[in-house]
């Protein structure tokens, strides 16, 4: 388990520093049609941030606390596969602050990596219907937070290439 939250913690870190890379007008600026900016990605990286489903109460989970791990790896490791945000994650269209999305995004790492270390992670929380993690162990969301924060750092590499930062 220590393996995966130190993977959590590296692709928090290379978001961070991928981020770092723009200048305030490139991390705004939309490289291409139907993209979101360098900065919307880290906006939907923070909404989607679950540091509180980690510390909340706790229940059994029905089956193996690593049953999804390997669909969720396949998931969001394949780059080819276009995905659609459901609505709450997805990041308003406005002009960010740099500094101020990178400070909230080592925030949002620090009490992450941190409930996770603190965390039963063969337990599940509960969670509406209609959120995507339900069901799943917290082992289950830290790989999935693991491999969507892959994901966006792939997004973001493809972003700077585009405006040759």
């Amino acid at each position: 388990m220590e393996t995966i939250i130190s993977q959590l913690e590296k692709s928090f870190n290379e978001t961070t520093q991928l981020l770092s890379e723009f200048n305030q007008e490139e991390i705004n600026t939309i490289p291409f049609k139907d993209s979101w900016t360098a900065a919307q990605v880290g906006c939907h990286l923070l909404k989607s941030g679950t540091d509180n489903i980690l510390t909340e109460s706790t229940h059994p989970v029905d089956g193996a606390p690593d049953e999804n791990i390997e669909n969720l790896k396949k998931l969001f490791l394949n780059f080819e596969n276009k995905m659609q945000a459901p609505d709450f994650i997805i990041p308003e269209d406005k002009i960010y602050n740099k500094q101020e999305l990178i400070t909230s995004l080592k925030e949002l790492s620090r009490k992450t990596i941190e409930a996770a270390h603190k965390s039963n992670l063969s337990q599940t929380t509960s969670l509406p219907d209609i959120h995507p993690l339900k069901e799943m162990s917290k082992l289950e969301m830290i790989h999935f937070l693991t491999y969507h924060t892959m994901r966006h750092n792939n997004q973001i590499r493809n972003i700077r290439a585009s405006l040759n930062v």
